[in-house]
């Protein structure tokens, strides 16, 4: 088995790798239909002099793709003068053409023509200012505070001349909502080194206010038509209530789709559990299952932790459940890195009508389309909040500590590590991968970090989810312990894996073999001057490092198991919990465990009343010296009693449906009737002492008439068993039957008990102790009646729960 799984991993990775060729973008063929501008148009800048950034274009065909290797011609429109150092620019491996241009002598607007090779129908111009320095620009500052520097606009003629006593016109053109901004002098006139000044006082919203200059020439007039200057103003409060608040939104949405799923899926969970104890392969995709239901590896994780200290998984079986989480948690990051926010108010809606719709699984529906609204309308929020700040000099410092684009061809491994710690205590606080993912996505979808950033911050999320399930093992028993060790274990071994492969390059192109592998599989360029489709990227990177640790992970289960139990020793027997607090999270597992529980209570409390009559009666055999250990096998089925009772108030403030809140009631019924059965061990402990204590013996005709009882009460008790067991109704009717018989025998014994007390069959004493027993067997049929009875009754709910 376990060289037919390496087998299967070695050719998924190998079909992996063969078909990465197919997934690469050829430019051969194809042409350039429009032309991107990234970087460099609207600048100014002084005669003679080159313009302060690189003019960056980006080539792209009819699909948005960028074209590799493609050539555009450059020329200067008509009366422009912009001096460029050749004609002809070839794009490079994304498609990137940066062109260093210089300004001329020409005052104003001037244009430069870019004219694609082969697609000359498709050229577009920029613009660029000659006769301008502005300073000023890209500053950031408090809401509603005055900025510490003026916007200051230097004015020259042709040969670089300071134009004095010229009015330059300022007005605020663009704001964000709430703006309200102002400027300290809407004309200025320059001074006699031609420059002219004004102050901007910012107003109450967060984001970029741009300001429109208007300067005047040598000769008075317009020199050029608006040159726009952004500078930035931040309400951290406001940014940091709407980012939060986007927060909540979308981790109450995955909350409320996970339930709204799993009362879908209703007694869907016992049959998966059921498929657990198959092969590690069949628990991969079990596991994988479920978390895209629960919308969390770190619940999923919980659950097996509560099946494991129930006893229904060994640590195998659970570590390849624990793999297959990890898969099943890239669901929500597949789904939030699409761009459907107009769906979000829909789906709300739509979500709301049906949750009122009074039928289970129209509930459950509403619920799961109302969580996917809100997931994506929080996702909307945080992006949104992002995007005002993506530009922020402040922002973009605190993000270069982290950023983990390669220098020289390399990864900065000190910012890859702590991006790392950044993810991993993150999800420590929040305990969801899933929500951490989320918020990453929106960082990109914000333009605040890249493909290569985002990574490590994906690795270290994973990572951190596993403290979930190491809390969770706390109170647990020694193999839920380890289980939650080989969950940690697999995550790190997994990130070591690929952070080897950070550092493994892809041909000539220098780039990460992962990343590469990332980007072919993902629409857009997530490697251009501007990254292209970012989320998506980091969707697919987060999907592609789980599947692929899982396939290399999987067949070394039982070795992993192995170090954990080295790593987590035996010191004393596991002790098995099958009413765990973990399994309430999932109320139809909650209920089927308590079933079984009372199953063992019932089996236990008729144990203690057989052995109790059977030692002390029909053997006579009764020991005072013995009575105190009866006691203790009593004692124990009350703490059963306490343990189910507690356990079902707590279940009764979950959610529950109609059938599950139904059977509460009768669980707890039937707990009662089983301790009820027990503690009439302690009235036959009376009975016998009384019998002994006058050394009085029955007949032969009782003691038979008494076996009978005890024999009919010993196969009722098979059959409630049975009932129990089987959830079938067959086995129940015939116990109730046999409780019949039992109930017309003590009848007739007592009927003729007259008759045989003159007859001299026993005397007086021990007649009232013979009926004393037959009343007991009588009593305890009632109990047993009475579970089979409700086990009846279970059967019918959870039918009714299945439907």
């Amino acid at each position: 088995m376990k060289k037919r799984g390496i087998f299967a991993s070695v050719l998924l990775l190998a079909a992996l790798f063969l078909l990465l060729p197919g997934c690469s973008r050829e430019a051969e063929g194809r042409q350039v239909d429009s032309i991107k501008v990234l970087q460099g148009d609207g600048q100014v800048g002084l005669p003679g002099r080159p313009f302060g950034s690189e003019l960056v274009l980006e080539l792209l065909d009819v699909d948005g793709v960028p074209v590799p290797g493609a050539e555009v011609r450059v020329q200067a429109a008509r009366n422009s003068d912009l001096p460029v150092p050749a004609e002809r620019f070839r794009a490079d491996a994304g498609g990137v053409v940066r062109i260093p241009v210089s300004a001329g002598k020409v005052l104003g607007d001037n244009y430069l023509e870019i004219i694609p090779v082969g697609a000359e129908n498709r050229s577009r111009s920029c613009r660029f200012v000659t006769g301008l320095e502005i300073d000023g620009g890209r500053q950031q500052g408090a809401a509603g505070s005055t900025l510490d520097r003026p916007i200051s606009v230097r004015v020259v003629d042709a040969d670089g001349v300071p134009v004095a006593g010229q009015p330059v016109y300022f007005g605020i053109v663009n704001a964000p909502e709430g703006g309200a901004a102002r400027l300290s002098d809407e004309v200025a006139a320059t001074d006699s080194s031609g420059v002219a000044r004004t102050r901007v006082t910012l107003g109450s919203g967060t984001g970029g206010y741009e300001v429109e200059v208007k300067p005047t020439g040598p000769d008075g007039r317009l020199l050029t038509r608006g040159v726009t200057v952004e500078v930035m103003g931040l309400n951290l409060p406001n940014l940091l209530i709407s980012a939060f608040a986007g927060l909540a939104i979308f981790i109450f949405g995955m909350h409320l789709m996970s339930d709204g799923l799993q009362k879908t899926a209703g007694e869907k969970m016992k049959t998966i559990i059921r498929l657990f104890a198959r092969n590690r392969f069949v628990g991969l995709l079990a596991g994988a299952g479920v978390t895209a239901v629960i919308q969390s590896s770190s619940a999923t994780t919980v659950m097996v932790i509560g099946f494991i200290n129930a006893g229904l998984l060994n640590l195998a079986q659970s570590i390849g459940i624990i793999f297959g989480t990890n898969i099943g948690t890239t669901v929500t990051a597949q789904i939030v890195s699409f761009n459907v926010s107009t769906l979000a108010m829909p789906a709300i809606i739509a979500g709301l009508l049906l949750f009122f719709i009074p039928y289970r699984n129209c509930r459950g529906i509403g619920e799961t389309v109302l969580g996917f609204g809100f997931l994506f309308y929080g996702m909307v929020l945080m992006s949104d909040e992002l995007t005002r700040i993506a530009d922020f000099p402040t922002v973009t410092r605190l993000f270069s500590h982290f950023d983990c684009t390669p220098l020289d061809g390399v990864m900065p491994f000190g910012a890859v590590i702590g991006a790392l710690c950044i993810g991993l205590v993150v999800t420590m606080i929040i305990q969801s991968s899933s929500a951490s993912t989320g918020i990453i996505i929106a960082l990109g979808a914000g333009g605040l970090i890249n493909l290569y950033t985002a990574m490590p911050l994906v690795l270290g999320a994973n990572i951190g989810t596993t403290v979930t399930a190491q809390l969770a093992a706390i109170p647990a028993n020694r193999v839920a312990k380890q289980a939650a060790l080989a969950h940690t274990l697999f995550n790190v071994a997994g990130t070591l894996i690929m952070l080897v492969f950070f550092y493994v390059p892809w041909g000539a192109t220098e780039v990460p073999v992962f990343f590469h592998i990332v980007d072919a599989i993902t629409p857009g360029d997530a490697f251009s001057a501007i990254p292209q489709n970012v989320p998506r990227h980091i969707a697919n990177a987060h999907t592609l490092f789980n599947v692929f640790t899982a396939v290399i992970l999987l067949p070394f289960v039982m070795p992993l198991a192995h170090v954990c139990e080295r790593l987590i020793p035996a010191k004393r027997k596991i002790k098995y919990t099958s009413l765990d607090p973990y399994l309430l999270e999932n109320p139809p597992i909650a209920l089927h465990q308590t079933v079984t529980r009372l199953r063992t209570m019932t089996r236990s409390a008729w144990s203690v009343f057989e052995k109790t009559m059977r030692d002390t009666v029909l053997n006579g055999g009764y020991d005072a010296e013995k009575r105190e250990e009866y006691r203790k096998r009593e004692s124990k089925i009350d703490r059963m009693q306490e343990e189910i009772t507690a356990y079902l108030v707590q279940l009764a403030q979950r959610e529950l449906t109609l059938p599950q809140s139904r059977m509460i009631p009768v669980l707890t019924h039937c707990a009662n009737d089983a301790e009820r059965l027990a503690d009439y061990a302690e009235l036959v402990l009376k009975e016998a002492a009384r019998l002994a204590e006058r050394r009085e013996k029955f007949s032969k005709k009782s003691e038979k008439e008494l076996r009978t009882l005890f024999d009919l009460t010993g196969r009722m008790a098979s059959k409630v068993l049975a009932a129990l067991e089987k959830g079938d109704e067959e086995p129940a009717g015939e116990a109730r039957e046999l409780g019949r018989e039992i109930r017309q025998q003590v009848s007739r014994m007592v009927n003729a008990y007259p008759g045989n007390l003159r007859k001299g069959s026993f005397n007086v004493e021990s007649g009232i102790i013979f009926l004393s027993l037959a009343g007991i067997f009588r009593q305890a049929a009632e109990r047993l009646d009475n579970i089979a009875v409700r086990a009846s009754s279970l059967t019918r709910y959870e039918w009714e729960e299945r439907k």
